[in-house]
């Protein structure tokens, strides 16, 4: 007798191929039977006519140890309803492993972590210590440049001298040999702004020896967004390295005028082998570090230099004659998270300028000045027909850029953490017909599987790790607003997650049926 059995649906097995009418047989977690089943039994039956049956959606770039209490307590819930069954972290070059000192003060700046004990230095340890903890939904990771490279410099810029590189190689190849997926790098950061080329060729080599990709955060998306692609572009290209380019935007028109040229050369680059890939949240909007709005050398070399910049007589005039070159970064931004100075938090930057009877340039300089480094901002500064381009490419990724939910810990947050899945699905297959249910379907599934080296999951195929989703595509739509983002999408009917039913009949499962994804020793 199978665990469960799915009837009658239409099934995408996510290879890009026409989806068939077929049955679907489940045991012990695996997918272990694709064809007629009608006069089989299982313990759990699911008649899915005129439905979408698909592999578990993968969230390709993921926050959630970005927040550390919400990785380990949520569970999940607002991505297991959006069809999500896989998540990746360690971006944007921050993960929670390896840790050379035990510090988590990198990090820091994204969240406050609460009384989380941290009981762990290596990857192998702390995807052990995920599995004791149970997760709602399949993760892995990256491993975070940023946290390591802070650890030797201390914050300051300047290379890491050749004893220092030799150790991180050594602490990398042992992390991906405990089933880390790549490396991600954090550019836009001022930690990593000291990071080169040869720097990161000497990562990417282990890298690719192993199988597995780079993750990029751009250095900018504004003033110097050309040269940040090109940058990556020629990396890829000397190294011969697999790379993913992060929440991918081109601020302003200027900008958006260079992103036909730029799709051009991506599509050319990866004619002859598919190397470089791009990830987009469907959202005209996007959290963001305040840092990515001031001019780049503000920050470069640390806290310090930073606050001896924006104090400055001399500094100060020419980061605000720089800031009012690019208002659009910053006339619509929303504070989300000031830490300690919580009163800012929720307020806009006119509301701010008004309170200190400043101007913008001078309100936003005065927050950064007194909110020490966490200040997370939420901002507009996306063009819709950009997103439709990037969407419709073929060498695009769709991804949340957002964590999990707990609502005894989350005080704001971006609608994406509750729809981008299902808005994907709703306008840009559904009514705006830029991609056909297959491709579609593709794109979040098999696709990035096979991209960043998952084994046995993304595809409905028999032996595999049984992640599916049932949703009704007459039916699928997200309902998040900004104004009242904690609304779940509609569609999404049944989640199953290593052959349990994790969702199902509007219930979500008080067990945790998630696993750590290890890229060596998928368990």
């Amino acid at each position: 007798m199978y665990d469960i059995i799915i009837k009658n649906g239409t099934l995408f097995k996510g290879d890009n191929q026409l989806a068939q009418k077929n049955d679907l047989g489940i045991k012990d977690g695996r997918i272990v039977f694709i064809g007629d089943l009608k006069n089989e039994k299982a313990k759990t039956e699911i008649n899915a006519e005129s439905k979408f049956v698909a592999p578990g959606f993968i969230d390709i770039h993921n926050d959630a140890d970005h927040s550390l209490n919400l990785l380990f307590s949520s569970s999940a819930e607002n991505l297991i309803r959006q069809g999500v069954t896989t998540a990746i972290g360690g971006n944007c070059g921050a993960s929670l492993a390896p840790l050379i000192s035990g510090s988590l003060d990198y990090i820091k700046r994204w969240s406050d972590f609460g009384d989380i004990n941290v009981n762990w230095r290596s990857v192998k340890d702390f995807f052990d210590n995920l599995d004791k903890r149970k997760i709602g939904i399949n993760f892995g990771m990256l491993i975070g440049w940023g946290t390591l490279r802070t650890e030797f410099s201390k914050g300051e810029f300047r290379n890491l001298t050749k004893e220092e590189m030799e150790k991180l190689k050594l602490l990398i190849k042992k992390s991906l040999a405990e089933g880390a997926l790549g490396v991600s790098f954090g550019l836009g950061y001022p930690a990593e702004k000291g990071v080169g080329k040869k720097e990161i060729l000497a990562i990417g080599e282990l890298v690719k020896n192993k199988g597995g990709y780079l993750s990029f955060h751009l250095r900018d998306s504004s003033e110097n967004f050309l040269a940040s692609v090109n940058e990556i572009f020629e990396i890829s290209k000397e190294g011969n390295l697999s790379v993913e380019i992060s929440h991918f935007k081109a601020e302003g028109r200027e900008n958006s005028n260079l992103l036909d040229g730029i799709i051009e050369t991506l599509s050319n680059y990866n004619e002859s082998e598919e190397l470089i890939n791009l990830d987009i949240s469907p959202y005209n909007s996007e959290v963001q570090a305040i840092y990515s709005v001031l001019p780049e050398w503000v920050a470069v070399g640390g806290r310090k230099v930073f606050l001896k910049n924006i104090t400055g007589e001399d500094t100060r005039k020419k980061i605000i004659q720089d800031l009012k070159k690019k208002k659009y970064l910053y006339k619509k931004f929303l504070i989300t998270d000031s830490g300690r100075q919580w009163w800012f938090s929720g307020k806009s930057l006119e509301e701010i300028s008004k309170s200190f009877n400043l101007s913008p340039e001078e309100s936003l300089l005065k927050v950064a000045e007194v909110c020490d480094e966490k200040i997370i901002i939420f901002g507009e500064n996306i063009y819709q027909e950009d997103i439709d381009k990037i969407i419709e490419n073929p060498y695009s990724f769709i991804c949340t850029n957002g964590e999990f939910y707990n609502p005894n810990k989350s005080t704001w947050f971006h609608p994406k953490l509750f729809g981008t899945f299902p808005r994907f699905l709703e306008r840009y297959v559904k009514e705006k017909e830029l991609l056909s249910w297959e491709e579609a379907i593709f794109k979040i599934t098999g696709k990035v599987a096979k991209k960043i080296g998952l084994r046995d999951r993304g595809l409905i195929k028999e032996n595999y790790f049984a992640d599916v989703v049932i949703f009704n595509p007459e039916k699928i739509k997200d309902k998040t607003t900004i104004k009242n983002p904690l609304q779940y999408p509609e569609g999404i009917e049944t989640v199953i997650i290593n052959g349990n039913l994790a969702y199902y009949k509007g219930v979500l499962s008080s067990q945790r049926y998630g696993k750590t994804i290890r890229r060596l020793a998928d368990k």
